[in-house]
């Protein structure tokens, strides 16, 4: 959920933060009701974004929620619901340790590196490139998120921090995606079996 213009970023990273709940959700509930709750808000954010492409639906979600669609994502598919289909993967694909390092580190390092980036860009006149500084900003704010969560150690956290950054840096818009699924592929390596 990075880019767009300065004044939407605030509200977007502030629900990008709070997917972190996920990551603790994956860890608490037992399956599959941890795989349909993360369901269930996929379909209600999927559903939102069917009804972008209707005028009176769209001006209402904008009303409401100024500034979390951007303007390019209209009428394709937003970040939020890659988010979620990113969490939904690695949830699916992984056990929840390594399934919960992956969507924590989603959560805290994209907003991260958008701020960071965003700060630096403006800065330096490269506004909408990816920076060094975003990418280490990603990575600085994903391994303590990472290393938080019970079974992985500081060498799990680094390697899955350092995934993360360079998916955020590389995947372009389907970074909302593919970040969580490649960390907790990793961290599958650390991650204790259950």
């Amino acid at each position: 959920m990075t880019g767009g213009a300065t004044g939407q970023q605030p509200l977007r990273n502030a629900i990008h933060l709070a997917t972190v709940l996920a990551a603790a959700w994956v860890l608490l509930v037992p399956r599959p009701w941890d795989l349909a709750g993360i369901a269930a808000v996929l379909a209600v954010v999927a559903a939102c974004d069917a009804g972008r492409l209707h005028g009176d639906f769209r001006r209402g979600l904008e009303t409401a929620l100024p500034g979390v669609f951007r303007p390019t994502e209209l009428p394709g598919v937003s970040g939020g619901t890659l988010l979620l289909a990113g969490d939904l993967l690695a949830a699916v694909l992984f056990s929840p340790v390594a399934a919960a390092g992956g969507i924590a580190a989603l959560a805290v390092g994209d907003p991260a590196a958008a701020v960071a980036g965003r700060w630096y860009g403006r800065r330096r006149g490269l506004a909408g490139q990816k920076t060094w500084l975003g990418s280490l900003a990603c990575f600085l704010a994903a391994l303590p998120a990472i290393w938080a969560i019970p079974g992985l150690g500081l060498p799990a956290a680094a390697a899955g921090a350092a995934m993360a950054a360079l998916v955020e840096r590389r995947a372009g818009r389907l970074d909302n995606l593919l970040l969580p699924v490649a960390v907790a592929m990793l961290l599958g390596l650390w991650a204790p079996r259950d």
